[in-house]
């Protein structure tokens, strides 16, 4: 059996927090409402992300949701890694570990950011575009073989850490990304 990392990618590995801020004024105004602050976000973040939109915009539609976020995400910053997250990532394909990213993010936002960050030499795979994780993460278990007992999903949002457990690996949260502690 096999080792493994599946990481969430956005507000785990990258701080695109404030690129993400910027994007969601910028498509609150489109949609007709006064941008809410960085904390209302992090209060109400979760994944799927269709939960947090639809509790501003009941009508909005993810096919809509989508192309505003395409449109928008292109004229914000761009992100960073996070402090560490090289080296962790060295780290952990040098153990042995097969590492896998599973993001919402669509591929022309994702695949360059992973790129740029010159870490995609260590992913087995790179999934984009997942609206719900729980799926993938048991696909991922079983295509590769990994030992749940000893395989990992790293996530910052509520979401993360239900489709690590359904896929019956350990699971981590983070603090520091998108969803409120």
């Amino acid at each position: 059996m096999n080792k493994g990392f599946i990481f969430d990618w956005s507000g785990t590995l990258i701080n695109n927090f404030p690129s993400f801020c910027q994007t969601c004024g910028c498509m609150f105004k489109e949609l007709g409402r006064e941008p809410i602050t960085p904390d209302e976000i992090r209060l109400y973040m979760t994944s799927p992300y269709m939960k947090f939109w639809n509790r501003y915009f009941p009508d909005l539609t993810k096919e809509k949701q989508d192309l505003l976020f395409a449109t928008y995400i292109r004229q914000a910053d761009e992100p960073d890694l996070f402090t560490s997250v090289p080296e962790t990532i060295r780290h952990i394909f040098d153990s042995g570990h097969k590492i896998f990213i599973v993001s919402s993010d669509s591929a022309p936002v994702l695949n360059p950011q992973i790129e740029r960050s010159n870490l995609s030499r260590y992913f087995t795979e790179v999934v984009a575009n997942d609206y719900e994780k729980i799926e993938t993460a048991k696909s991922i278990v079983e295509r590769y073989g990994l030992d749940p007992t000893c395989s990992y999903f790293v996530g910052d949002c509520t979401g993360d850490i239900e489709a690590g457990k359904a896929a019956d690996m350990k699971t981590i949260g983070l603090a520091w990304g998108f969803e409120h502690k």
